[in-house]
């Protein structure tokens, strides 16, 4: 009865607690008096600290890259990467409305981005920009004087302690600024990444410490290295700490969550290289600037190497037998090669793409599509030669049509369309401009009529140049020639988006009176569909990587075996074993591993509570429980993760691991009963009832004859319930956890290795879900 009444006190008391934590929040809360938000006003801010190349710099990844002029406005049209919710984001949401923006929570991803072609520009800091592009020779870097500058500084909370700190770390910036201390810090961290060292520092281990707020993620201005932490800001925070004579505690926490940490005063600095505007300035109190930033616009060398038709060489197909050979399935070249060379052993896969990425990994030795599909995805990738072999005939790429009459109209009329096209020289002028100059090709404006019978046109958008996807519009050759077409017979256009082996399925059976996706033409497809004349000759192209061996080494398959090793064991290195990273790993992995374990104990006994009280023969108890799983149900785990910890516990000493625990225990808990529930309900009653008759309590009516029964039923829902848990617990970086997930976003951060952490730590989730699922079959087969 006790911790029954207990529970529903505890359940009433949430909301009373939430809002007296808001409460709380808001009285602290301040509005900024600046117009930069900063301790002084605007009119003094000093003077700027900028990076300078040291005359000690001698190698050329300790030099600031060279930077050109660009105009912001130039890029309309293009896709811009910029940092989530950053000044930069601000402004050129603002004040350029027609940019396309991509938004990425990590510079890291940006470029990234950038560096595949998903995005054409990408815009940061300049401190940042100069470590990510310092090692990309094929990265170029801009500056438009037009934009405004930016002022890096740390963030502290607006109450009278917060205050009092902010003025004395002003005083400290004072001092470096005016004895040039802080200008030699910004060039050693910004300048000589590599080889800058922290100093030793003579801070006490007594005393009532500066906690302070980072996301270590951010080379240099703060970042792992091995277990250390250091960077521009961590060496201010420590010689500060130092100067006051405070000991130093930091705080692991997402850098989306570091500005709401301090406001809340779940920290008393927030460090992670924050530009100060005015809207922050009205939830926390910024101190002086300590950096002077500008926005850099970094773009890849691309003018004319990605504007071009790649070189091709000669090899004989006949030289692959004993080789794996890929190939697109169903295609001509499939059907051609399995009649012609029985003997060659060949890979099939649905995507050229596809294709494609099995020969960078080695899967396979060489594959084999059409030129122009070829072209675009070999274009960036330098470790691709591209080859010919003159004997394999060549292809005609057509549009389908069915062969009624209508089809057959149609047809005719298309076919009138391409002469005139081809006569004129257009056709070649469109198939050009988008095979030689995939990235600049725009459709051109058409006058369609919106009224009429449509053309209802079958594509699969996913084969770039031919026909794919930029933003939310359909382009590439044959969509121009489509809408082309549709604008010199007055109709308008229905486009569907049918996969690509239903196409033919699809106009045949007259669902569409066009199928167009770069179809070859063939006799044997001829037969279901009519094909118009051919729009594109091609070619079939071999492509094969540098290092395979083909039509230069027997032991192509030794050799890229040997690649694939190789690349595992320096990504292993490089993630793992330098700087001791496996140390990162193996916290994260101890903190994952007990919000999992822990959160299913008490989550398991909050939910026998909570189903007992759902069982209650009371109505104000079943209501009472009713109420509490509809809402942890219904709120995402992220949101209440965070209103758990910034309001909930705002202001207490809760450790943000045992915050979590709670959280995910309630959650955990509300799903728990209702599985509890349903499977104690699903026992015949009956049995109960035969047990008190024989003797038995209802105590142990239920403890011996239905328990066991519900325990039985209820394991393999239950089961899964807690892979879901585990899986969920990747969302505590949230609130300053350095779990699995945070561990792995530092790794990225320091090594730019877009693949391997993320497997690293996908293996490692698997494996703890596997050690739960284990424990639990082994109880289940006790059970039993």
């Amino acid at each position: 009865m006790k911790i029954r009444t207990l529970l529903i006190a505890a359940i009433l008391a949430m909301p009373a607690l939430v809002w007296g934590s808001a409460a709380c929040a808001d009285t602290a809360a301040e509005p900024a008096t600046t117009a930069v938000a900063t301790g002084q006003s605007e009119a003094s801010v000093p003077a700027e600290v900028t990076p300078s190349a040291s005359a000690e710099v001698t190698t050329t990844d300790a030099e600031v890259p060279s930077v050109g002029t660009i105009a912001v406005k130039d890029l309309v049209g293009k896709k811009m990467g910029v940092p989530q919710g950053t000044v930069q984001d601000i402004y050129l949401m603002e004040t350029y409305p027609q940019l396309e923006l991509q938004r990425h929570n990590f510079e890291a991803d940006m470029m990234l981005a950038l560096e595949k072609g998903i995005c054409d520009a990408a815009i940061m800091d300049d401190v940042i920009c100069y470590a990510l592009a310092r090692k990309k020779p094929n990265i170029l870097l801009f500056e438009d004087p037009s934009l405004p500058k930016n002022f890096m500084g740390m963030a502290f909370n607006h109450t009278d302690k917060g205050k009092e700190l902010c003025k004395q770390f002003n005083e400290f910036l004072s001092g470096l600024r005016e004895s040039g201390e802080l200008e030699a810090i910004c060039n050693k961290w910004i300048v000589n990444t590599e080889s800058a060292e922290m100093p030793k520092f003579n801070i006490p281990t007594e005393g009532e410490p500066i906690i302070v707020g980072m996301e270590p993620c951010t080379e240099p201005i703060v970042f792992m290295r091995g277990e250390e932490i250091v960077g521009m800001d961590a060496e201010l925070i420590y010689r500060f700490a130092e100067k006051i004579g405070r000991p130093v505690e930091i705080k692991n926490i997402d850098y989306y969550g570091l500005l709401t940490a301090v406001a809340a005063g779940q920290v008393d600095i927030a460090s992670s290289g924050f530009l100060i505007t005015a809207e922050r300035g009205e939830s926390v109190l910024f101190s002086d600037p300590y950096y002077t930033s500008r926005s850099i616009i970094a773009t890849r060398k691309e003018a004319s190497e990605e504007a071009s038709v790649p070189e091709l060489g000669t090899i004989a197909v006949k030289d692959l037998v004993g080789k794996k050979l890929g190939v697109p399935q169903g295609t001509v070249q499939d059907i051609y090669l399995m009649e012609t060379y029985p003997q060659l052993e060949l890979q099939r896969h649905n995507f050229e793409a596809d294709m494609m990425l099995a020969l960078e990994k080695g899967i396979c030795d060489a594959a084999i599509m059409d030129d122009v599909i070829c072209y675009a995805l070999a274009r960036k990738k330098p470790n691709i030669l591209l080859f010919e072999d003159p004997s394999l005939p060549k292809n005609f790429m057509g549009m389908a049509f069915n062969h009624t009459d209508k089809g057959k109209e149609l047809c005719r009329q298309f076919n009138e369309f391409l002469s005139g096209l081809r006569e004129s020289g257009e056709l070649e002028a469109i198939c050009n401009k988008w095979i030689r100059n995939t990235e600049t090709a725009e459709m051109p404006k058409f006058n369609i009529p919106t009224e009429g019978e449509p053309i209802i046109v079958g594509m699969e958008p996913c084969t770039e140049p031919i026909v794919f996807m930029r933003g939310e519009e359909i382009v590439g050759m044959d969509a121009e020639l489509i809408y082309r077409f549709a604008e010199k017979v007055g109709r308008p256009v229905e486009i569907k988006n049918i996969d690509y082996y239903g196409l033919l399925t699809a106009v045949a059976a007259g669902q569409v009176d066009i199928a167009s996706s770069g179809f070859l033409i063939t006799a044997e497809r001829g037969e279901s569909v009519l094909f118009s004349d051919p729009y594109y000759t091609s070619i079939s192209v071999i492509a094969t990587r540098r290092d395979s061996g083909v039509n230069k080494e027997p032991s192509a398959v030794t050799k890229a075996a040997q690649g694939i090793v190789g690349g595992i064991v320096d990504s292993f290195y490089r993630n793992i074993i330098a700087e001791a990273r496996y140390m990162l790993i193996w916290d994260g992995l101890k903190a994952t591993f007990a919000i999992a374990l822990f959160s299913t104990l008490f989550g398991t006994i909050v939910g026998a509570a909570v189903c007992y009280l759902r069982m209650s023969r009371y109505k104000f108890w079943q209501c009472a429980a009713r109420v509490y799983i509809d809402i942890m149900r219904g709120t995402p785990i992220l949101i209440l993760l965070m209103l758990m910890y910034y309001v909930a516990f705002a202001g207490t000493q809760v450790e943000a691991l045992y915050v979590a625990i709670i959280t995910f225990s309630l959650n955990f808990g509300a799903y728990v009963s209702e599985m509890f529930r349903s499977s104690i309900t699903s026992i015949d009653r009956g049995q109960s009832e035969a047990g008190i008759a024989m003797g038995f309590s209802p105590f142990y009516s239920f403890y011996y004859i239905v328990l066991p029964q519900a325990i039985k039923r209820v394991l393999p829902v239950y089961k899964g319930e807690v892979i879901s848990l585990i899986k969920n617990t990747s969302v505590v970086g949230y609130i300053a956890i350095a779990d699995l997930t945070k561990m792995t976003d530092i790794i990225r951060a320091r090594t730019f290795d877009p693949f391997f952490p993320l497997l690293m730590v996908a293996i490692l989730y698997f494996l703890i879900a596997w050690l739960f699922t284990f424990a639990l079959d082994r109880l289940s087969s006790k059970v039993k």
